[in-house]
């Protein structure tokens, strides 16, 4: 499938979804991987990648890390297309082919991108002259995952429209057609829809998920103050309010089937009951222990993707010795991940021991020791602490942290 050599691809997105499965589906292949993140302390990705820190929104940071590429998986952030053409150049002054995660029209005979953001970066893309895909996908089975804390406790899954109906595709085929596009010129100039193989209700996707866990799974008909109030909270008031007027159109019209993954990847697009079972620990209600292990095991390896799997998505952290004594609670991974790079600026981690930890009925404790090196001084030293870990539902939802050594003072003192 690699007919023009390429030999590196920078992937945006890499900790993400799709970018969690190209990245290792690129290595096998035998192709250089590049990733751009914000946080290369938290990316988890493996040894292979070379791993660039930088702001996708940053045209100096994105030229940077597509020096040397031959190829260039975009994933952008946001819903707002400010800065794609000064982004789609800086690609374009390096790569041969931008391969772009774009949004299908897929209601009756509507084809082409979504209009707003996703319209705006292909044009932006288009209007740089090099080669492109654009692979225009429905809705992501992955979407369900938001289901996952009522499910883990028990309770039914509140839906606005659960009769609307989508085409959920699974993360992985995305991946793979992502991947044929990037190595293979033959697709250049192209534009896909991204399915799955069947139109599901939302309802139906719910039961899916009961049938892979052998129990039922019920839904909750949510008013709708109650879900524009909680998508609001996720995407921001105004994306929120075009995303739920689209879901009400789906109950009357609904998303069509694409067979183009197919014709990309030479395989049929993987069934939501095949995403259902790939995906059903992280609907399974999880005791004490395994969390535990799970956390530790998961930093053990260096998987820090596998340990925000456990963090419930408001969970909140104290570490007072990194706030001059103050008890001030970091809330969400987004915020914890930023305060750990401010916290990390000036160090780099080397190693990790991690301790089997001690579990109680709601909680437990785990001893960390990190070996690390001061960038600007190049001296070595251990950072040794301590978390406290509350449990609820299957997820962490508090870490107060103590450390034996403070870092602040270590790295001020070297």
């Amino acid at each position: 499938m690699n007919n023009n050599l390429t030999r590196t691809v920078l992937v945006t997105g890499a900790t993400g979804n799709v970018g969690r499965h190209l990245v290792p589906a690129l290595l096998e292949a035998g192709v250089g991987v590049r990733a751009l993140v914000r946080h290369p302390f938290t990316a988890g990705l493996p040894d292979a990648v070379d791993v660039v820190e930088g702001d996708l929104t940053a045209p100096d940071d994105v030229a940077r890390a597509a020096e040397g590429a031959d190829a260039a998986f975009l994933l952008w952030p946001g819903f707002d297309a400010t800065g794609a053409a000064e982004i789609a150049g800086a690609l374009a002054d390096h790569v041969e082919r931008i391969v772009y995660l774009s949004a299908a029209e897929l209601q009756g005979d509507r084809a082409g991108p979504k209009d707003g953001v996703w319209a705006d970066v292909e044009a932006a893309i288009r209007a740089t002259g090099v080669g492109w895909s654009f692979l225009r996908a429905g809705g992501f089975a992955a979407n369900a995952l938001g289901w996952s804390p009522a499910i883990r406790a028990g309770q039914p899954v509140a839906l606005p429209y659960p009769e609307a109906v989508r085409s959920p595709v699974h993360e992985r085929d995305i991946a793979d057609a992502a991947m044929a596009c990037l190595l293979d010129p033959r697709h250049d100039g192209r534009a896909y829809e991204i399915t799955g193989p069947e139109q599901l209700t939302l309802r139906r996707q719910a039961e899916i998920l009961g049938e892979s866990l052998g129990r039922p799974v019920a839904v909750h008909h949510q008013s709708a103050v109650e879900s524009e109030a909680e998508t609001s909270a996720l995407l921001g008031p105004q994306y929120a309010a075009a995303a739920l007027t689209y879901w009400a159109t789906l109950e009357a019209s609904p998303e069509r089937v694409s067979d183009d993954v197919e014709r990309i990847t030479g395989h049929p697009p993987r069934a939501f009951a095949g995403w259902a079972h790939d995906h059903a620990d992280d609907f399974r209600p999880l005791d004490t222990a395994t969390v535990a292990h799970r956390y530790a095991d998961a930093f053990r390896r260096g998987d820090i993707a596998a340990a925000t799997a456990v963090l419930a998505p408001d969970v909140v952290r104290v570490a007072p010795l990194e706030n001059g004594g103050q008890e001030i609670e970091v809330r969400g991974f987004a915020a914890i991940a930023e305060n750990a790079a401010t916290q990390n600026s000036d160090v780099d981690l080397e190693g990790v021991e991690v301790a089997a930890p001690m579990v109680g009925p709601d909680s437990f404790a785990i001893r960390f020791t990190f070996d690390e090196r001061v960038r600007s001084t190049g001296a070595a030293q251990r950072t040794t602490k301590i978390s406290m870990c509350r449990v609820e539902a299957g997820r962490i939802v508090r870490e107060d942290v103590f450390f034996f050594t403070n870092p602040t003072a270590v790295a001020a003192a070297g």
